[in-house]
């Protein structure tokens, strides 16, 4: 087996910087453009369930390889990793916890909204904010995992 080594590449580093933040700030800036508010995105609750999931679906599945890929995965945000078959695991199943944690936190939100209608003219704003977990649990997954999968593939560390 070959010995690879995290390699410190500027040009590509950059690029991989630059990649991750574009992906977020294209998609942030277009929910703004379009007269979201970015405030709206952001609710505790919808949080703790999206990387609830993925944290905790991750550790009781890979336990200490987990804990392992977690420097590892931020590393590689900024250098080029070696590849990992097991670490391509993880971020393949971290996509799914994220995909699962943004449909619970949807289902939970709207159990919520729909068991307290006392205030109707609040429901429109309680249904967007269960629709933020899904947001953030894309953002996830699409803009973080799929990147950190292929990059500790043989493909995406040559």
């Amino acid at each position: 087996m070959k010995d690879h080594k995290n390699t410190l590449d500027l040009t590509d580093s950059i690029l991989r910087i630059l990649g991750i933040i574009g992906f977020f700030a294209a998609v942030i800036s277009g929910f703004i453009f379009a007269g979201g508010n970015l405030i709206t995105l952001i609710h505790i609750p919808e949080i703790i369930i999206v990387l609830g999931t993925i944290f905790f679906g991750l550790l009781c599945t890979h336990r200490t390889r987990f804990l392992s890929y977690l420097p590892k995965a931020m590393l590689a945000c900024l250098a080029k990793p070696s590849p990992d078959r097991d670490y391509c695991q993880i971020s393949d199943n971290a996509m799914r916890n994220a995909a699962a944690g943004g449909g619970i936190a949807v289902i939970l939100s709207l159990i919520t909204t729909m068991s307290n209608l006392a205030h109707p003219e609040q429901v429109g704003l309680r249904v967007a904010a269960a629709m933020s977990g899904v947001v953030i649990a894309m953002l996830l997954s699409q803009g973080l995992f799929v990147y950190l999968r292929y990059s500790f593939s043989e493909n995406g560390s040559k």
